[in-house]
């Protein structure tokens, strides 16, 4: 029995002894490697499309000296005081692509240039008396069809929103028309049809935000506003023959869009 003893007792201190040089041989413990997560970017190209609401404001001057005094409807004594000026709102949908590009620093400014089409159906038209021949009237009627832009934008990233505005050229085809039937207070039922087309060239400026919800598909809500200036556009009468007619446009959009970025986002 104390033979045990003693075996075990000398075991026990060999190991002991002997633990720190084994500890010493075992490989040393591996670094626990952190994980990489790759930073989100706005850097990419996209194409994408839009849908919304579209306003205008018309100022139209002058109809009445189309009618009564251009087209020569009234004879020698009709002629107009001054020139009058009437408005015209314009409403309707919008839908359309646009296709662009962004680049996002590592301050989170985001730079990029965008062209855009819109397809619209927004129109609008007022009746306007004729002072010399009253109650003849003369229906102005405005219609907006078509609207390319080419913008530049310029946003803040946080994240995955976008928050961004933008500014560049747009243009507008119009068609305009005036119509109804001059009676001279005397029933001389003489019908006009004055119908005349432009394309504008003008400035917008817009803001909006966007939202990255998946790899690489974004949506984004947008205001847009728009200024054409002031146009005279040829109104042609196959009977009455032509006339000319002022045009001064502003014009708001409201657009949803979505994206689909096509390289540079992970």
């Amino acid at each position: 029995m104390k033979k045990l003893i003693f075996l075990g007792a000398a075991a026990g201190f060999a190991l002991t002894a002997t633990g720190p040089a084994f500890a010493a041989d075992l490989p040393p413990q591996m670094p626990v490697k952190a994980s990489f997560v790759q930073r989100f970017t706005w850097t990419s190209c996209y194409l994408g499309a839009h849908v919304g609401g579209g306003w205008a404001k018309e100022h139209v001057t002058d109809p009445v000296l189309l009618v009564q005094d251009n087209a020569g409807l009234g004879g020698a004594g009709f002629t107009t005081g001054g020139p009058t000026t009437i408005g015209v709102n314009q409403s309707g949908a919008v839908i359309g692509g646009q296709i662009g590009c962004d680049y996002e620093f590592p301050s989170n400014l985001v730079l990029g240039v965008e062209g855009a089409v819109s397809g619209a159906t927004m129109k609008g038209s007022r009746l306007v008396g004729l002072p010399d021949s009253p109650p003849d009237t003369a229906l102005v009627s405005v219609k907006t069809d078509f609207m390319p832009t080419l913008t530049a934008r310029m946003g803040y990233a946080v994240d995955h929103w976008l928050f961004y505005g933008k500014g560049g050229v747009a243009w507008a085809s119009n068609k305009y028309s005036v119509v109804g039937t001059f009676n001279g207070g005397a029933g001389l039922g003489l019908p006009f049809d004055f119908e005349g087309l432009s394309v504008r060239t003008g400035w917008t400026a817009g803001a909006g935000v966007e939202w990255a919800f998946a790899d690489d598909w974004s949506a984004r809500l947008e205001y847009d506003y728009y200024d054409f200036g002031t146009h005279t556009a040829t109104m042609n009468d196959a009977v009455n023959g032509p006339g000319p007619l002022s045009f001064k446009t502003t014009m708001q959009m409201v657009k949803l869009g979505v994206n689909f970025h096509v390289w540079g986002w992970q």
